[in-house]
């Protein structure tokens, strides 16, 4: 009879000690259609059932990227309800590091930068500016107040400004037909 009462005592205890407290996990399975996790609770290694993930929203604007496995994960109850967590934030610590940005030669974000990193592609804003690093596609107008200047060929139109040849070429000061592509 000690025997069950002493782990009646255990799992009452873990169970109130688990009520109105934040917790430390890592995230163990990724539902991104639908926004749910599952995360191991540390230091017990228990697993949650589904839980809502982490996003940013005012009004319309959402900004959600779905948690990765193995993230360290900060979570909370639910009204002080110890079965019901939501991710509240992704942490960094001495397993889980913040990434480097080779946007800043390899560095990590300080104080006053912002950072976006998807694989290789890094969108990091600076008191020197914006940087994107990978390929960037506008779709609509662009307008620029300044100067433009590229290190490598510019092509538009299929026309490259380094390879481009004029047609209609003759001597003197008579002007040569438009840039038309080889």
């Amino acid at each position: 009879m000690n025997s069950l009462r002493s782990v009646l005592d255990m799992q009452m205890h873990a169970h109130a000690s688990r009520i109105g407290r934040a917790r430390l996990g890592v995230v163990s399975a990724v539902d991104p259609s639908s926004g749910l996790v599952k995360v191991r609770l540390q230091p017990e290694n228990t697993e949650t059932g589904w839980i809502c993930d982490a996003a940013i929203a005012v009004g319309a604007t959402v900004c959600y990227a779905p948690s990765e496995l193995g993230s360290h994960v900060l979570i909370e109850t639910v009204q002080g309800d110890g079965d019901n967590y939501i991710v509240v934030t992704r942490i960094f610590d001495a397993v889980s590091m913040p990434p480097a940005f080779s946007a800043l030669g390899g560095a990590v974000l300080q104080a006053g930068q912002f950072g976006i990193k998807i694989a290789d592609t890094e969108f990091v804003v600076s008191e020197n500016g914006i940087t994107v690093v990978g390929p960037l596609v506008i779709r609509g107008n662009l307008s620029v107040h300044g100067t433009i200047s590229a290190q490598g060929d510019i092509s538009t139109s299929g026309v490259s400004l380094e390879q481009h040849i004029h047609r209609g070429v003759q001597s003197g000061s008579s002007l040569s037909g438009t840039p038309v592509s080889e």
